[in-house]
């Protein structure tokens, strides 16, 4: 697991290290040392990990899969109409950039899962990279989202 993400996740829940400890049975040092990278939660601590935070233990445990949150946390109730724009592609705003050409794959109480394509330029290179990416976005960070017109 990434450490990063096991953080940024626990932010975003707005939990305290003593908080998510009780929560799951372990000591905070337990869960200090895991965001530092200093060991990893055994299967049965990350499968409650990600049930407490809201996401799938894949999404906890994959490399592949960020997370974008600016940790404020306040959590939408009413999630039937993101419901309705899985599979969808698009352009969601967030506080602090634009992502565009997503595909929405998911959403739970607090978390939108999405595809895209995150372009990256390398000082020296003539090309920009593009690589695929799945991305977990904190629903209090979402502005606003654009649906792409139907073909």
């Amino acid at each position: 697991m990434i450490p990063d993400k096991l953080l940024a996740l626990r932010r975003s829940a707005g939990m305290s290290q003593q908080e998510v400890a009780a929560a799951i049975g372990v000591t905070r040092q337990t869960v200090g040392n895991w965001e530092l990278g200093k060991g990893s939660p055994a299967l049965d601590k990350a499968a409650e990990l990600a049930r407490l935070y809201g996401v799938t233990l894949d999404d906890l445990a994959s490399e592949e899969v960020g997370v974008v949150s600016s940790g404020h946390g306040a959590r939408p109730r009413d999630l039937h109409v993101l419901h309705s724009l899985v599979g969808k592609r698009g352009t969601i705003e967030c506080m602090s950039h634009v992502l565009s050409d997503v595909t929405l794959l998911g959403v739970s109480e607090g978390w939108l899962r999405v595809s895209c394509t995150v372009k990256t330029a390398t000082f020296g290179k003539p090309r920009v990279e593009a690589t695929q990416t799945i991305q977990l976005i904190d629903l209090a960070d979402v502005c606003a989202i654009a649906v792409d017109g139907e073909e």
